[in-house]
């Protein structure tokens, strides 16, 4: 049976002891009215009979973000085989709805790895690796091990993945004045490493509202129960992707240090300078091809 709810009050029970038993349900009934949830569910279950990027294209249609794209001429290098995304996230979701609905129109066998909540889309599970997020200072030792390992098959296979390599919402840093992703994870980082497969850096130069940061000040579980709100108020910000250059695989192999690679992974997304030029998402016309300049990695696991 097709369902046509992301998040219902069984998943709010699973989620939160609180809204479990008979006051609970009735709790998480007024939770989700309240937090903007049955919206949510609303607007999905619009688009719930599509699948991957054609569910994407219609989903964002409903909410009216029009996104543009900057650099879009490096889309047009895309390799045949593997390669990997990197990307900041200052939405904790909607950034990854944009990203299905960009790469995976093009390579339909792109894939997304995501945190448990985002992978609640099953509409989307055909592009999606699902993973647990990293928790505390430290990182989880029994995060997904599944979702690393297929992560590693995929790009072996000659597929392309994505990552968020913050594994989390972007958040306010009072130590520079901006809106910044918290440290990268160095699980993610050794990834890539690994894999010896071209890198695409790709930047949202947009956020999430003042007052969702603000929430974040107080505590991030507060921030959280704004998530949902924020998808619906994209429409009015048409946000910008800025594609960035490619990083060869040739130039990745040479940096052995983990944490040295990873500043430079997150210096090509930060520091991209804002395109001159963005051009809106239904005007892109893009073929896949493979660009001369950028190598076929090939995957080792060894």
């Amino acid at each position: 049976m097709l369902k046509r709810e992301i998040i219902d009050v069984s998943v709010m029970q699973r989620l939160m002891p609180i809204y479990r038993g008979k006051w609970g349900a009735k709790l998480a009934k007024w939770s989700m009215k309240a937090f903007a949830i049955d919206k949510v569910n609303w607007v999905y279950g619009r688009s719930c009979h599509l699948r991957g990027a054609e569910f994407a294209d219609s989903l964002l249609k409903d909410l009216g973000v029009q996104y543009r794209i900057g650099n879009s001429e490096q889309l047009q290098h895309l390799p045949e085989g593997a390669f990997i995304t990197i990307s900041n996230h200052p939405y904790g979701g909607i950034d990854g709805v944009m990203l299905i609905d960009l790469m995976a129109a093009i390579r339909p066998d792109y894939k997304l790895m995501v945190n448990q909540l985002l992978s609640l889309v099953k509409t989307m599970e055909d592009n999606f690796i699902s993973v647990r997020p990293r928790t505390g200072d430290k990182n989880d030792p029994t995060e997904s091990i599944n979702g690393i390992r297929q992560t590693l098959q995929n790009l072996k296979d000659g597929h392309p993945i994505g990552f968020f390599p913050a594994g989390a919402v972007s958040m306010f840093r009072f130590g520079i004045m901006k809106v910044r992703d918290r440290e990268w994870q160095e699980t993610i980082i050794r990834l890539i490493q690994m894999a010896k497969v071209p890198v695409l850096p790709i930047r949202f130069f947009d956020q999430n509202s003042h007052f969702f940061y603000f929430l974040g000040v107080i505590d991030w579980r507060i921030r959280s129960f704004r998530m949902p709100s924020e998808i619906f108020n994209k429409d009015r910000q048409f946000p910008r992707i800025g594609i960035g250059e490619w990083l060869t695989a040739e130039e990745i192999a040479l940096i052995n240090n983990s944490k040295v690679l990873g500043k430079r992974l997150r210096d090509a997304v930060y520091k991209m300078p804002l395109p001159a030029t963005f051009i809106p998402r239904d005007q892109l016309n893009i073929e896949v091809g493979q660009s001369p300049d950028v190598t076929k990695g090939e995957m080792s696991l060894a």
